[in-house]
């Protein structure tokens, strides 16, 4: 079940970064040159949304990664004689 747990988050995280991304490319896209300031306001709130929804991906998919990696950490530590 543990590592069952480990693939669902890196998996989450995943799906997250990649979801962000995508709403980054069809919602704010690349900015106009001289745009008025509704639609300048429009694409910097898309952006920090598209943000916001990779850096919680990316946030997800590291405790993934850390909790998949955590018990090889310690059973490595565990075999070295520290003496």
């Amino acid at each position: 079940m543990r590592i069952m747990n480990s693939f669902f988050w890196i998996a989450i995280g995943a799906i997250l970064v990649i979801s962000g991304f995508a709403y980054d490319l069809l919602f704010a896209g690349l900015p106009y040159q001289d745009p008025p300031p509704e639609i300048q306001e429009r694409w910097i709130f898309h952006k920090g949304v598209a943000e916001s929804i990779i850096v919680a991906g990316v946030t997800v998919l590291g405790i993934g990664c850390i909790w998949k990696a955590f018990p090889w950490i310690m059973r490595l530590l565990g075999r070295q004689n520290l003496d």
